[in-house]
C-alpha cells in the first residue's frame, strides 16, 4: 500500500492549528497571574486616594500633607512594581505555556511520524518480499520447463543410442548416430538459453530490488523533511503568538501606569485642596 500524501500533509497541519489554539487560549493563565486590581497594593492605592479625597476640605498642617505625599508615593510606587512584577511572572506563563504547547506538538509529529515510518518500512518489506516470491516463482517456471525440455531429449537420445546398438548397418547406425547428436546439441543449446533467461531474469530481480530501496529512501526523506518543517512551522507560529501575547501584556501594563499615574495625581489633588492648618 502506498501511503497518502493528502493524510500526510494534513498531519503537521492539524498539529500546527492545534499550537495555534492553545497559545491563543490566555497563555498567562488568570489563575496563575491575577490581574493588578485584585492585588493588596492596588487596593492599598485605591483606598489611600480615596481617603485623601475625602480629606480634601479638612485642614492639615504642612507636616501632615507631607506625611500623606510620602504615603502616596509609597503605595503608588508599590502598585507600579507589582505591575512590573506581573507583567514579568505573566511573560513567564506565557513562555512556560508557549515551550509546552510546542514540546506536545513536536511529540505528536515525532510520535505520527514514527507510526508512518514503521507503515512505511512494513509497505516497503512487503514489497520487496513479493518481489522475491516473483522472482524464485519465474525461476522455478523456467527450470521446470528446461528439466521437462532436457529429460525428453535425454529419454529420446536413451532410446535412440539402443536403436543404435542394435541396428544393422554402418548406414543406419550412422544415420541414428546423426540423430542422437542433433538431441545432444538441442540439449546444450537449452542449457544455454536456460542460462540466459536466469540471467534476465536475476538482472531484473536487481532492478526491481534497487528501485524498492530508491523508493523507500526518497519516501523516508520526504516524510522526514515535511515532519522537519512542520516542527518548524509549529516553533514559528508558536514563537509569533508568545510575541503577540507579551505586546498585549504590554499594552496592559502601559495601561495599568497610566491608571496609576491618574491615581498618584487625583491623591496629589487631593493633598494640594488641602487648607494649610499652622
Amino acid at each position: 500500500m502506498k501511503p497518502s500524501g493528502k493524510v500526510r500533509r494534513l498531519v503537521p497541519v492539524a498539529v500546527v492549528a492545534l499550537i495555534a489554539v492553545a497559545l491563543l487560549a490566555p497563555a498567562a493563565k488568570a489563575a496563575d497571574v491575577p490581574p493588578l486590581v485584585g492585588t493588596a497594593q492596588y487596593k492599598a492605592l485605591v483606598g489611600f486616594v480615596e481617603k485623601l479625597q475625602g480629606l480634601a476640605d479638612t485642614p492639615a498642617t504642612g507636616a501632615r500633607k507631607a506625611s500623606y505625599e510620602d504615603q502616596l508615593e509609597n503605595k503608588h510606587d508599590a502598585a507600579v512594581n507589582k505591575s512590573a512584577a506581573l507583567f514579568a511572572r505573566g511573560k513567564k506563563a506565557a513562555k512556560a505555556e508557549s515551550e509546552r504547547a510546542i514540546k506536545a506538538g513536536v511529540k505528536t509529529i515525532r510520535q505520527t511520524e514514527a507510526g508512518e515510518l514503521a507503515a512505511l518500512r512494513r509497505d516497503y518489506d512487503a514489497r520487496m518480499n513479493l518481489a522475491a516470491t516473483n522472482y524464485e516463482n519465474a525461476v522455478g517456471r523456467v527450470e521446470d520447463v528446461y528439466d521437462t525440455r532436457n529429460a525428453s531429449l535425454a529419454r529420446q537420445i536413451k532410446a535412440l543410442r539402443k536403436q543404435k546398438a542394435d541396428a544393422e548397418g554402418a548406414l543406419r547406425k550412422a544415420t541414428i548416430q546423426d540423430t542422437i547428436d542433433r538431441r545432444v546439441k538441442r540439449a546444450a543449446e537449452n542449457r544455454k538459453l536456460q542460462q540466459n533467461e536466469l540471467a534476465d531474469l536475476k538482472t531484473g530481480y536487481a532492478r526491481e530490488k534497487a528501485a524498492i530501496r530508491s523508493g523507500k529512501q526518497s519516501a523516508t526523506q520526504s516524510l522526514q523533511q515535511n515532519d522537519a518543517e512542520a516542527i518548524v512551522t509549529l516553533r514559528n507560529r508558536g514563537k509569533r503568538i508568545y510575541n503577540s501575547r507579551v505586546r498585549t501584556l504590554q499594552s496592559q501594563r502601559v495601561d495599568q501606569l497610566h491608571d496609576l499615574e491618574k491615581k498618584l495625581n487625583n491623591g496629589r489633588a487631593a493633598i494640594t485642596r488641602m487648607p494649610t492648618k499652622n
